[in-house]
């Protein structure tokens, strides 16, 4: 009787423990860009390799555009994902064309998918974006 009382607590106890969100592992690490459409990311190994830190318990995100501060919001709910309210400042640099590329190719995703330590971030099921943890 004793062991089916604990049996039941326990069985209760982990019915009533929070689920993790599935964004949880991705915090406070620079999850960098390393293929664009299909295409791969020349990296430089420095602060300005394009690449996004989220902030889970906001839902927010920061990072650089490979030329600009990046910052913005992101909604979450099971593979789907989508990120709003992208805003960035306005360096001028060589590279614009690339930052402009890749904000407008972060607006468009849709839904994500995890392949070992890979972000894969899609549109519909065309994958557009490939983010490393750095």
């Amino acid at each position: 009787m004793k062991y089916t009382f604990i049996l039941l607590v326990a069985m209760i106890a982990s019915e009533c423990t929070p689920k993790l969100s599935p964004d949880a592992g991705w915090a406070r690490q620079n999850w960098v860009v390393v293929e664009m459409r299909g295409v791969p990311v020349q990296q430089s190994g420095g602060r300005r390799d394009a690449h996004i830190v989220f902030e889970v318990a906001d839902k927010r995100f920061t990072g650089n555009g490979g030329c600009n501060q990046i910052n913005g919001n992101y909604i979450l709910d099971k593979s789907e994902i989508k990120f709003t309210d992208v805003i960035a400042t306005k360096m001028a640099c060589n590279d614009i064309e690339f930052e402009n590329a890749f904000l407008s190719t972060l607006s468009s995703v849709d839904r994500y998918e995890v392949n070992g330590n890979d972000l894969l971030l899609k549109k519909k099921r065309e994958t557009i974006l490939v983010l490393r943890p750095k």
